[in-house]
């Protein structure tokens, strides 16, 4: 599988529901997020860190951790 990219990451799965195998083996799923969002402001731990993106449950709870795009080993789409 080629590598993903930032860009392709954005366009494609961002707020999506997603199913993420990371680095170590981890998996996580559910709608990726991108740090920096308005709805997080009131968690700095979401918000003020730059290029980092996290996995949350329908009431935007993290599942999870943090993760940088290299940290993707394989990801896909579990529903639109």
């Amino acid at each position: 599988m080629a590598r993903i990219t930032k860009g392709l990451l954005e366009q494609t799965f961002l707020g999506k529901q997603v199913s993420v195998v990371l680095f170590d083996g981890d998996v996580l799923t559910g709608v990726l997020h991108k740090t920096g969002e308005e709805i997080f402001k009131h968690d700095p731990n979401l918000y003020i860190p730059k290029n980092r993106y996290f996995v949350s449950d329908d009431n935007k709870n993290v599942k999870g951790c943090i993760f940088r795009v290299s940290h993707i080993k394989k990801i896909n789409i579990v529903r639109e």
